[in-house]
């Protein structure tokens, strides 16, 4: 059944992921405190905005509105992503739950919207691999960009995480996924209210 499969699908990304922290957690030595005045975060540890794979087809076109909404779908999954692999790196599960609290119907309806992106795009089961695919390298992308930081990667994701959760709205969310620092973006998180 398409269900199942799904199921066994992001499982195996979750595994992917898991794996991807535990080997990022395993490797590195504990992460000694840096003195706040020494180090300053860079703005977003990674990149949120993410190219969108092209259809399989040529024939397979999608309206310039729904060309945005795919791409601002595919910026908050990447966002959330992120955050997952900081939660697992950093030992911030705590702030990476709230924020799935806070924003679990804005994230769940981005996903549906790029499930839909890759169905039509590739059809119903490559569709799926293709998608499984994405997640996976993106996960392990992040989580390779997290090793290369080195030290600044937990104060980065702190940082991240601060300015995530400042933001009250799903609009101040997506606004944020256009890759503005983080102090920009609390700045406007905290004009907008």
């Amino acid at each position: 059944m398409h269900t199942s499969r799904k199921a066994t699908a992001y499982g195996t990304a979750l595994f992917a992921l898991g794996a991807s922290a535990l080997v990022l957690a395993g490797c590195s030595k504990p992460t000694p405190k840096v003195a706040a005045t020494n180090a300053t975060p860079v703005g977003h540890i990674y990149s949120v905005a993410v190219a969108v794979p092209p259809p399989v087809s040529s024939k397979i076109r999608f309206s310039p509105h729904d060309q945005g909404e795919i791409q601002q779908a595919f910026n908050v999954v990447s966002l959330k992503s992120a955050l997952m692999v900081a939660a697992l790196s950093c030992n911030e599960q705590d702030q990476y739950d709230a924020f799935m609290h806070q924003f679990q119907p804005h994230v769940l309806a981005a996903q549906h919207k790029m499930d839909a992106y890759f169905y039509k795009a590739s059809g119903p089961y490559s569709g799926q691999k293709m998608e499984d695919s994405f997640i996976t390298l993106l996960a392990n992308n992040q989580s390779v960009a997290g090793l290369n930081q080195g030290q600044i990667f937990c104060l980065n994701n702190a940082a991240e995480f601060k300015a995530v959760l400042a933001l009250k709205t799903p609009e101040q969310l997506d606004n944020f996924v256009t890759n503005l620092p983080p102090t920009a973006q609390v700045a406007s998180a905290g004009a907008a209210q």
